[in-house]
């Protein structure tokens, strides 16, 4: 495992960042995956993603089944490693699946510890968002993130039906 400590930091979304962050949604899409772009493609002005993350943070044009929510990057210099949001409250849908923290590592930088990193830098600002007990879920067959929230101190309280699929649902105790 790299040596994480000084060389990687959360920061704000932002267009210094943005061509390592389009070589990593294409890394997602690879696999098959689709990051989450706040409803714009790679090719629609950044800006506008940019202005949709700050505003989602301010509670402001959120959809309906949607909360305020911090999102951060972790990043390394000028790349972009993976992504944090954090939920400043829980609906109904977020109780049972996606909690108060999601998190996404690149595919490149994956098994290199970044998932705990990314984790642990994220429960410090969510404690500073007055969250002093966060809910983490995840699919049953996680078993990677399911490893990665037990480093961070999550017990796991049960595992809930969603469409048929099990997700895991931990609590982490937010010091």
């Amino acid at each position: 495992m790299k040596n994480l400590e000084n060389k990687i930091e959360l920061a704000k979304p932002s267009l210094e960042h943005r061509d390592s962050f389009f070589e990593a949604v294409r890394e997602f899409e690879a696999e098959g995956k689709s990051i989450y772009m706040h409803g714009e493609k790679p090719n629609d002005d950044f800006n506008k993603v940019l202005e949709k993350i700050r505003n989602y943070e301010k509670g402001i044009n959120l959809p309906a089944d949607r909360v305020p929510q911090t999102e951060l990057w972790l990043v390394e210099g000028n790349k972009f490693i993976g992504w944090v949001k954090i939920r400043h409250q829980l609906n109904e849908n977020l109780l049972l699946q996606g909690g108060h923290i999601g998190y996404a590592i690149r595919p490149s930088e994956r098994k290199k510890g970044y998932g705990t990193k990314i984790l642990e830098l994220a429960l410090s600002v969510a404690k500073s968002l007055g969250i002093e007990k966060a809910l983490l879920t995840c699919d049953d067959d996680n078993f990677g993130s399911g490893k990665i929230i037990e480093k961070n101190g999550g017990i796991l309280e049960n595992k809930v039906d969603n469409d048929g699929k099990l997700k895991r649902r931990y609590w982490i105790e937010n010091k």
